[in-house]
């Protein structure tokens, strides 16, 4: 079955990095469209409090969002693999949802630390998130411990 849309979430980590590998690999030498995926996250909404966001932190985040998207362009230039760069503020799963919906994506590549049962269920994961709304196929790059 090829994939004609394949969406690849990244963040700047080792996973995003080991996702885009992976996801270049799918893509490589097929006429598949390939969306860089990057969450800007939102502070808390606190009732009652100032949330206006500083114009060094909107820089911050601009500068971090593109960091991590060039990493991967770079990764995916060696494959010829040529990405369309997604960016939308909110959660990382929510994002990758919502991007995955509105564009139909056939396959989410995304990274996957691998934590024990205890740290998932105390933290949670994108990737577990992802595993139980999904309705696409949904591929979980391994990442070696940073």
């Amino acid at each position: 079955m090829p994939f004609a849309r394949i969406l690849i979430g990244v963040d700047g980590s080792h996973g995003g990095l080991s996702a885009t590998r992976l996801g270049g690999e799918m893509a490589e030498g097929r006429d598949a469209e390939v969306l860089l995926v990057h969450a800007v996250p939102l502070p808390p909404i606190v009732p009652g409090v100032d949330q206006t966001i500083s114009e060094e932190s909107l820089n911050y985040l601009e500068e971090r969002a593109d960091t991590a998207l060039a990493d991967s362009e770079d990764v995916l230039a060696e494959m010829n693999v040529k990405p369309e760069r997604v960016v939308r503020a909110g959660s990382p799963a929510e994002v990758i949802l919502n991007v995955a919906e509105d564009r139909d994506a056939d396959l989410i590549v995304v990274g996957h630390r691998g934590f024990g049962a205890m740290k998932r269920f105390i933290l949670g994961s994108v990737s577990s998130k992802l595993a139980h709304h999904v309705r696409c196929a949904l591929l979980l790059a391994p990442v070696e411990q940073e």
